[in-house]
């Protein structure tokens, strides 16, 4: 019996995964390293008649590195108009397959696709996913922090009281915690950590899967003083560890975990109980605390 090779039934599988219908399929691409793409995510980049993509240039280049003949490439990302998007749910409804790619990794982390996932489901229209690279968890395992169970936080925010409320939102959580973050923000990231993540171990992931690839680990204040002498460069991972041991958040530390939850929509007496259930502390402290805490700036 004759056997295709790997790239042919790969090819074919593509081909006749839905019988004909069309499909969007989620593809991981490399974060650093042209060798870290599959070969299902090559077979489908080759093989797709359009290919979403968050910068038409950033990806054609890559392609063209990886010596792939590929289809039409459409621009899709956060900016985009509707119309691209139901552009995109038209012709895969009449057949096309589409693949998405962000510019690195696996999209959808911290990346365009979410909402085309959505409505491609919507419609009833098939999504699967090419797994792959993925800058998350190239940093999680690489930490030497526990991956039993970890939070991905995505961006923090880049002002200054509202990154220090979403962490002191996250304070109470028994988990590893994840965040990107980019180079000029690095080591207000890791101030803010040290003041409002106490007791856990923090660990830098940069440049993953490239030739000045780094991961460090330590306290908050001994990766301020690295990154205060070599500062950093490059696409940036920042975890931390669960909490080694626990102590009451100071005030200020209270005050902003109430004020994080209440900016989500709950009201004051509910913040305060999430808040006292997260650390221990008596509401009625937590209470009395928030209701003279200074004001901060939005």
């Amino acid at each position: 019996m004759n056997r295709l090779s790997d790239k042919s039934r790969l090819s074919k599988s593509v081909a006749t995964a839905t019988n004909g219908q069309g499909q969007l399929v989620v593809t991981s691409t490399p974060i650093g390293n042209l060798g870290d793409l599959s070969p299902r995510a090559r077979s489908i980049l080759e093989t797709a008649g359009m290919i979403a993509c968050e910068d038409t240039r950033h990806t054609g280049l890559m392609l063209h590195r990886l010596g792939i003949t590929h289809g039409k490439l459409i621009a899709y990302h956060d900016h985009s108009s509707p119309g691209v998007a139901d552009g995109i749910i038209k012709a895969i409804a009449e057949g096309t397959t589409v693949a998405l790619v962000s510019d690195a990794g696996t999209p959808l982390l911290s990346d365009p696709g979410y909402k085309l996932v959505d409505a491609c489901l919507e419609r009833d229209l098939r999504v699967v996913a090419i797994p792959g690279p993925s800058a998350l968890l190239a940093a999680l395992v690489t930490a030497g922090l526990p991956t039993d169970r970890f939070f991905f936080a995505g961006f923090l925010p880049q002002q200054k009281s509202r990154r220090q409320r979403e962490l002191a939102s996250l304070a109470g959580l028994d988990a590893t915690l994840v965040f990107y973050e980019s180079p000029r923000r690095l080591l207000a990231c890791l101030a803010d950590m040290d003041t409002l993540l106490p007791f856990r171990d923090i660990a830098v992931a940069r440049e993953l899967t490239k030739q000045h690839e780094e991961t460090r680990r330590g306290t908050a204040q001994s990766l301020i003083a690295h990154f205060e002498i070599n500062p950093p460069k490059g696409e940036i991972v920042v975890m931390a560890g669960p909490c080694r041991q626990k102590a009451e958040p100071e005030p200020a530390e209270l005050a902003a975990m109430v004020a994080a939850e209440m900016d989500k929509g709950a009201s004051r007496r509910d913040a305060v109980r999430h808040v006292a259930k997260a650390t221990g502390v008596p509401r009625s402290r937590i209470y009395d605390i928030s209701l003279h805490a200074p004001a901060q700036d939005k």
